[in-house]
């Protein structure tokens, strides 16, 4: 931090030197309280502590500063290479600021102690979407140039690729195994209440892939053994 006198104005020109994250963090929180320019933002809040209106209600002998090292220990504990963190960063900091100034000392010292809720990345590849949806269907990818292609790209990478009908469905290894073992599971033998039974335990689209199966004949009701038969190849 840097300070400097302007005697013609007197007035004292303060600098203080940021990295990127801090400063994007600063951003948010500017926005967040209606301000497009962190200068103004900092300027209230500088204006507050001077007036008074930060920090009524601290007790116990804590210090403003050690707040602020625990602050900037959080900081770093939540910096890393992904995105999202930046977002964190800033609910937990202004969590916590709003705290202080309602004076909720023991509630921001249980944040400040909080682990950084873990950022889920998004599926970046095509055997990753695979994983997370279980199924995809061809229908649901005509807008491809090649679903051909597609598919075997996937068959590649470990999916199991398997035609209903004219359709192609790639089928996650996984949730093949359990697709399986729940449609023995099931001894009803009207279409849509096994469906229905499947979408409760495995997803919407388990009780679509049954529909697929048992129109194109692939999927059919035992009655003398009151099972569910599936005759797909893989």
């Amino acid at each position: 931090m840097e300070e400097s006198s302007v005697e013609s104005e007197g007035k004292v020109l303060v600098r203080i030197e940021l990295n990127k994250s801090e400063y994007e963090v600063l951003k948010v929180l500017a926005r967040r309280e209606g301000y497009s320019l962190v200068s103004d933002y900092l300027r209230r809040l500088i204006k507050d502590v001077i007036e008074g209106r930060v920090g009524k209600g601290i007790s116990g002998g804590e210090q403003a500063d050690v707040i602020v090292k625990k602050l900037e220990r959080v900081v770093v504990d939540l910096l890393n290479p992904y995105t999202g963190k930046i977002d964190e960063i800033a609910r937990r900091l202004a969590e916590i600021i709003e705290l202080l100034e309602r004076g909720e000392v023991e509630r921001a010292r249980e944040v400040i102690r909080e682990k950084p809720r873990e950022v889920k990345r998004a599926p970046s590849t095509a055997i990753e979407k695979l994983k997370e949806q279980g199924v995809v269907f061809q229908e649901d990818v005509q807008w491809m140039k090649s679903p051909d292609r597609f598919f075997e790209k996937l068959k590649k990478e470990g999916a199991i690729v398997v035609s209903i009908g004219s359709e192609k469905v790639a089928l996650d290894p996984d949730f093949w195994a359990k697709f399986t073992e729940e449609v023995g599971k099931i001894s009803v033998g009207d279409l849509e209440e096994a469906a229905d039974m499947l979408g409760m335990a495995l997803g919407e689209v388990a009780g679509r892939l049954l529909r697929k199966m048992a129109k194109a004949g692939i999927a059919v009701y035992d009655e003398d053994s009151g099972v569910w038969i599936l005759k797909i190849q893989k």
